[in-house]
């Protein structure tokens, strides 16, 4: 039986609405993570404009939740567990990867990746030891002031060598299930970093002292949406308003996005084009189905991605962070860009909210089995149309969405 809940926003968290952030990336990233934080400071810059800040605030100052999958993970670790400023974990952002990505990190045998992790595992030190006065770069990854009533919480994904099927989510905050073994900050990025044709896994000591290898979260994880969206609900409960859902790309690869394999790269070229094209096209499937599903809450799923330039890097084009700033600033004054970052500054500024995270997204599911009613017919369908009607009625949307006849909106919402 389809069960089908509607029910309002109770008083979880003063009706203040949650706010969660999905940070993606494909193909490890590389250099192109920068784009995530390029667009993430143009929203806190607005934000500032638009309250009239003295200052530009931090995104761990306005999302709950912030979920990452590789050099996503690596962000989200900056910009939540860190608390940074988008202009600080850039400027960290960039000189990691010019250390990490640089022709002087390469391996001259492409086994275990193609970068030595070693300098990916120094560099995420550094920046943990230069984020707070009186850090060491050995601090754990578990922050004693995060949890359910605070806001910046983090999560990035991983799986272990063993068991690729199911990501592990290392968390800074505790009181969940499958809590996972106690990581360093540092063991986190690596981790959440470790593709395997770029960095060879991390060895993590967990529960009684066994080992496990732990590799970044790969196929159908790469964008972690759903993770994000199923972690609020274990942490927040069903119950609580959902303001914005928004969800951050590093660049759409187009259909003839990615670069002919240099000289040194043709050993692994077949395979690696392969990887790199299933990866971007699992990022992309799972925004799609996203967008799709939360098309019923309006202004609440919002998703940004560079369409042009930014997806044609290779992971590690240091040298082209010009070409990124240029291509994601260009996306930016698109004016439909524009447009969709003011509708999602001003839900995410907003007090209030018509969803909970049991129903936000839940009308798509109500809108299948109208158009089953739909199609079956009979003498009683628009009783049973005006039934749930009333239903959706109670959840507090506009009064456009009543305009039609029901018969009609099914209609037109399932094309």
């Amino acid at each position: 039986m389809l069960e089908i809940s509607l029910s309002m926003a109770s008083d979880t968290h003063n009706n203040s609405p949650v706010n969660l952030l999905s940070l993606d990336e494909i193909d490890g990233g590389g250099i192109r993570g920068a784009s995530q934080l390029i667009i993430l400071g143009e929203i806190m810059k607005r934000i500032q404009m638009k309250k009239h800040l003295t200052e530009v605030p931090k995104p761990c100052e306005y999302f709950h939740l912030i979920g990452g999958s590789g050099t996503g993970g690596l962000n989200a670790i900056m910009l939540g567990r860190l608390k940074m400023s988008t202009e600080d974990a850039l400027h960290n952002y960039k000189k990691l990867a010019t250390a990490v990505f640089s022709p002087g990190n390469r391996k001259l045998f492409y086994k275990d990746g193609k970068f030595k992790a070693s300098t990916l595992e120094v560099e995420i030190k550094v920046i943990v030891k230069n984020s707070h006065v009186g850090y060491t770069g050995d601090e754990l990854l578990l922050d004693p002031d995060a949890g359910k009533g605070s806001i910046g919480n983090v999560f990035v994904c991983a799986k272990t060598s063993a068991n690729v099927e199911s990501p592990q989510r290392f968390r800074t905050y505790g009181g969940l299930p499958n809590q996972g073994p106690d990581l360093r900050i540092w063991e986190a990025g690596r981790a959440t970093t470790a593709t395997p044709t770029i960095f060879k896994a991390i060895m993590v000591v967990g529960l009684g002292g066994i080992s496990a290898s732990y590799i970044d979260a790969g196929l159908g994880h790469n964008n972690p949406s759903k993770e994000v969206r199923d972690e609020a609900k274990q942490l927040f409960g069903n119950d609580c308003p959902v303001g914005v859902f928004l969800s951050i790309g590093t660049g759409h690869p187009g259909p003839n996005g990615f670069q002919q394999p240099r000289v040194m790269e043709k050993i692994l070229s077949v395979e690696l084009m392969k990887t790199v094209t299933k990866i971007a096209a699992d990022c992309e499937s799972v925004s799609f189905d996203f967008a799709r599903q939360y098309n019923s809450s309006p202004g609440t799923y919002f998703r940004l991605n560079v369409t042009h330039g930014t997806g044609v890097l290779a992971v590690d084009d240091w040298q082209r962070e010009a070409d990124i700033l240029a291509h994601t600033n260009a996306y930016l004054r698109d004016p439909n860009i524009s447009e969709k970052i003011e509708e999602m500054i001003e839900s995410l500024c907003s007090s209030s909210s018509s969803y909970t995270l049991e129903t936000f997204g839940s009308l798509w599911s109500l809108y299948q089995l109208l158009y089953h009613l739909y199609s079956l017919g009979g003498k009683n369908i628009f009783q049973n149309l005006k039934n749930i009607s009333q239903n959706v009625k109670n959840l507090g949307k506009d009064d456009h969405f009543y305009s039609m006849e029901w018969e009609e909106l099914v209609k037109v919402r399932l094309l």
